[in-house]
């Protein structure tokens, strides 16, 4: 399906305010081999308003870290756009779109690989501060300081390299230099996944701190669901390269509309054995299906438990429409859910 046949989401009712980020449908494929492409994005709408913070969820490799990078604009679109305050960022090139991104920043998934071995956390910090040219000097190395302890960590600690520290002052590294030029959204890539829990929390707990202080809005990618539900007001899951679920945290967690994220809150075990052994679990059967070639229809009519085949799951795409209030989501038979 061509990205000009696919529509825009709904948006709920009574949502005035406008939106910092407006994804509209967003398509990335990735070439694999002669006459073969990866769908990894395939017509994505969303957005998320100032001061939000979005949940992205879903299996490995069904695109979310690659929408967002497409949200960054750090690798280019197939087709689609992603507008910025009203500013078209697929429309930019070069100096005007180096500048825009002043006001987004990212936070990556390995805090051992995102900082310069070489480097001195002193310099990683002040990095974006010097490249936009936006102080030096004594203002420079204050700033620096000011970031490093407004993380959580010791200011006097600027001329150690990444290696001297642990993988939760890494990150922390990582959010002093997401933070040095004050964005507007930052994307947290799996933030946390490498991280100890004990750990995990303590980083969470800083975004949320961080968040009110500084107004912050997330676009917040994870796999652990009960974080997500934590962090999150809003959650979007996603399969195969397509949003199937948008709903309010609480919403989603209680009452969801779509199949496959039964199956994946199901999984979220509960620290109570006595809870936890009288659950029943939602077993999903087969494989995920290549994004080479997704299947036609719903994408996840082929492990789906209440699929109607071979009509109309196997043959009809169901459009990401609005179930109840404010609850959008991909299913035809979303009241058998």
């Amino acid at each position: 399906m061509t990205a000009e046949a696919l529509v825009d989401v709904p948006q709920p009712a009574g949502a005035s305010a406008p939106a910092l980020i407006r994804v509209e449908n967003l398509v990335k494929h990735f070439p694999a081999g002669i006459g073969q492409t990866v769908k990894a994005v395939d017509g994505v709408s969303f957005d998320i308003k100032p001061g939000e913070t979005l949940g992205l969820v879903g299996e490995s490799g069904c695109g979310k870290s690659t929408l967002g990078r497409l949200v960054m604009q750090l690798i280019p679109v197939s087709s689609g756009k992603v507008f910025l305050d009203g500013v078209e960022l697929t429309r930019l090139r070069g100096e005007k779109l180096r500048q825009k991104r002043r006001e987004m920043q990212i936070i990556f998934q390995d805090p051992f690989a995102s900082l310069d071995p070489r480097m001195t956390v002193g310099d990683i910090v002040a990095e974006p501060l010097v490249n936009f040219r936006v102080m030096r000097g004594r203002k420079l190395s204050q700033r620096v300081q000011e970031l490093l302890r407004i993380v959580g960590l010791n200011p006097n600690f600027n001329n150690r390299y990444p290696h001297e520290f642990s993988g939760g002052q890494r990150q922390r590294i990582g959010i002093a230099r997401a933070l040095a030029l004050n964005p507007k959204l930052i994307v947290c890539d799996e933030a946390i996944s490498a991280l100890d829990v004990s750990i995990q929390a303590q980083i969470v707990n800083l975004l949320e701190d961080l968040q009110r202080e500084f107004k912050l809005t997330y676009l917040f990618i994870a796999h652990d669901l009960s974080v997500v539900r934590h962090i999150s007001d809003r959650v979007m899951v996603m399969y195969l390269g397509k949003i199937i679920e948008i709903a309010d945290s609480v919403e989603t967690y209680s009452s969801p509309k779509h199949p496959y994220t039964k199956a994946l809150l199901s999984a979220i075990p509960i620290p109570n054995p006595k809870i936890q052994r009288g659950r029943r679990l939602v077993e999903l059967s087969g494989e995920i299906p290549s994004p080479i070639s997704p299947p036609s229809g719903c994408r996840f009519h082929t492990r789906c438990p209440i699929a109607h085949l071979p009509t109309p799951c196997a043959d009809v795409e169901p459009p990401l429409e609005e179930k109840r209030d404010a609850h959008l989501a991909a299913c035809h038979f979303s009241q058998d859910v």
